[in-house]
């Protein structure tokens, strides 16, 4: 394993990116001064003591002397156990709150007179849910959250995510699955727009859009794992508890997915929208 693997791997753990430097420069050097770690970590000088702070706030490290002040890690056995098992009740606790959500879709199906939220498109439903989708991003105001596969685009919504980027809204979208020749090139044109992009790899995943944690709209699909076009059933809610739901659950997803280097992977572009 690299240097570069063993800082990723920390981050893993919601390790801040100096965070993370700083633990792998302490575990390589053993005990050692603060000059030296910033040096090892490039973390700047200014920076570095705070940094120290955090990491001895979560346990992750540690003062080994005092004159001169020196610190040490603590080993990784030890100190990402209790990280590990926090990510283990972040788990358990996001499959309480899928519950909920699952619960809450079945009752959905039963009532009618909630059934506003909920529509069933055929033919034309592909265009429908960008125009959905446009419009939540149009009124969104501080961030929204995305899972795609085939990160679908449109004119009316490419002008949506530039009016997002002009008004400070962070995009964040989660491809299920990989990012490969079939969908590379609109990924990178999202990405090319201000769009934080990351890879959950998964089978199957519904289609999710969270703004602002206050609306949502899901696509069901009838076969999800599909490429061609086929009717899928969308439900759209600003319903409180359900929009909590969601948005609670792609957060935790977004810190589970892998970032993606567009500029390490040039070779997959083969046209330009």
């Amino acid at each position: 394993m690299e240097r570069n693997d063993v800082v990723e791997l920390f981050r893993s753990f919601d390790l801040s990116d100096y965070e993370s430097k700083t633990y792998s420069a302490l575990i390589f050097l053993g005990p050692s001064k603060v000059s030296e770690i910033a040096r090892e970590s490039k973390v700047p000088q200014s920076k570095i003591y705070e940094v120290l702070e955090k990491l001895m706030e979560k346990q992750l490290a540690e003062v080994y002397g005092i004159r001169p002040k020196e610190f040490k890690a603590v080993h990784p056995n030890i100190a990402l156990k209790s990280l590990l098992e926090e990510k283990e009740r972040e788990v358990m606790d996001l499959k309480e709150k899928m519950n909920v959500l699952a619960t809450f879709l079945r009752q959905t199906n039963s009532r009618a007179e909630v059934m506003e939220g909920v529509w069933t498109t055929k033919e034309n439903g592909w265009k429908s849910f960008i125009n959905r989708v446009s419009d939540m991003f149009d009124r969104s105001q501080e961030y929204a959250y995305v899972v795609s596969r085939d990160f679908s685009w449109s004119s009316r919504l490419a002008e949506s995510v530039k009016s997002c980027y002009k008004r400070g809204v962070e995009i964040r979208t989660i491809c299920i699955g990989a990012i490969d020749e079939s969908n590379y090139n609109r990924a990178k044109w999202f990405n090319d727009h201000g769009v934080n992009i990351k890879i959950f790899k998964t089978a199957v995943h519904p289609r999710i859009i969270n703004t602002d944690g206050k609306e949502i709209l899901l696509r069901l699909d009838t076969n999800p794992t599909k490429k061609e076009r086929f009717s899928f059933t969308s439900i759209w809610s600003k319903d409180a508890s359900l929009a909590k739901v969601i948005d609670t659950y792609v957060k935790s997803l977004w810190k589970e997915a892998k970032s993606m280097n567009f500029e390490k992977n040039p070779g997959l572009q083969k046209t330009k929208l």
